[in-house]
């Protein structure tokens, strides 16, 4: 099959597209904007959920053995530090202008740019960037990922203590209408959740609160990680928290309303940690712009037909997969991946 097809983003989702093109057969031009592949992923201290994960417990173990599969065959050309910058043509003939000076003719293209964590700054009421001792769900994992700054140890980024109380903060940037943001982002109740168990793993003599509105672990095998982290010792406060304030000592004292028994909840902790929710990839707009594409009211691509091509974009020919079109775990970008890639080669091979 002579037509190749071009990739756009290389994280898990878009390694998993070009690998499987591979395997039918098709090639592929893979591009990727920064100088390295695997997205959020190779970041990640751990993967879940845990029942039965291929021994992949490391992001980075699963993204560089994802990696491994992708260059051990010639059909793949990937281009590092590199971006879209023209689409011209029509389905199967598209000429892709690369940032690079380049030119692609593909049959197809697919959108696989991911997702960027919500930035949360701007909810002054937690204190993001102006108490130390607040950080991100994405911080708290690299601080807890053995290769990370810490080697894998809780400690408060103020004083390098460590750090026995962790309060973890569900639905920062998400279910928020007040910010424009009323949708759930999906991963963040089991991603949180995945990190408090780990934390009571290595340490159960931890004391680590979740604060939660709905609980909403939905996946396979997620529910079962959310009853381990109870088991373990995680506490669960049903309440939106309303202030983070930081106490002479450095600890972060938390309020909130603990709405399953109508009372006031106010702690001291180590480290508060938010679980940010997810946002398009930086650079949407422009991507859209480009590629001709039209994005929903939660700002991720729109699909053509959500039930019967849920990742053929809105430009004939152009596809979308992985978090491009929405929210979702790791597991569900790789099927997304292999569906995407199924669909595009089947329609490749009608056209030739």
């Amino acid at each position: 099959m002579a037509k190749k097809v071009c990739v756009i983003g290389g994280g898990v989702t878009g390694m998993q597209v070009a690998s499987v093109l591979s395997t039918l057969g098709v090639p592929s031009v893979l591009v990727e904007k920064s100088p390295e592949l695997g997205g959020h992923v190779p970041r990640l201290s751990r993967t879940f959920p845990f029942f039965n994960d291929d021994g992949f417990n490391d992001g980075k173990e699963f993204s560089s053995a994802l990696e491994r599969d992708l260059r051990s065959t010639s059909l793949p050309d990937i281009r590092l530090s590199t971006t879209v910058t023209q689409l011209t043509g029509d389905f199967p003939n598209f000429c892709v202008r690369l940032s690079d000076g380049n030119s692609v003719e593909s049959g197809a293209v697919v959108v696989t740019t991911g997702f960027e964590p919500f930035d949360p700054s701007g909810l002054k009421e937690y204190g993001y960037g102006v108490y130390p001792n607040v950080i991100t769900a994405m911080e708290l994992e690299w601080m807890l990922n053995p290769r990370g700054p810490t080697g894998g140890k809780l400690v408060r980024p103020s004083d390098g203590k460590k750090a026995d109380r962790l309060a973890i903060i569900f639905c920062v940037g998400s279910r928020n209408r007040r910010i424009g943001a009323p949708f759930c982002s999906r991963i963040c109740c089991s991603y949180s959740t995945k990190q408090a168990s780990n934390v009571m793993e290595r340490n159960p003599e931890a004391f680590v609160a979740c604060f939660y509105m709905d609980v909403r672990t939905y996946d396979r095998g997620f529910e079962e990680m959310y009853a381990l982290a109870q088991d373990r010792g995680v506490k669960y406060i049903r309440g939106r928290v309303s202030m983070c304030k930081q106490v002479p000592d450095g600890s972060i004292a938390v309020r909130a309303e603990n709405t399953l028994i109508n009372k006031p909840f106010w702690g001291e902790f180590d480290v508060v940690s938010l679980s940010t929710g997810m946002r398009p990839c930086k650079d949407v707009d422009d991507l859209a712009r480009v590629l001709g594409i039209t994005r929903g009211p939660d700002g991720f691509f729109l699909c053509r037909e959500w039930f019967r091509h849920p990742h053929d974009a809105t430009r004939d020919g152009v596809f979308i997969a992985g978090c491009a079109n929405g929210m979702k775990p790791i597991r569900n970008c790789m099927v997304d991946g292999a569906s995407v890639a199924a669909r595009v080669a089947a329609l490749l091979r009608d056209v030739q």
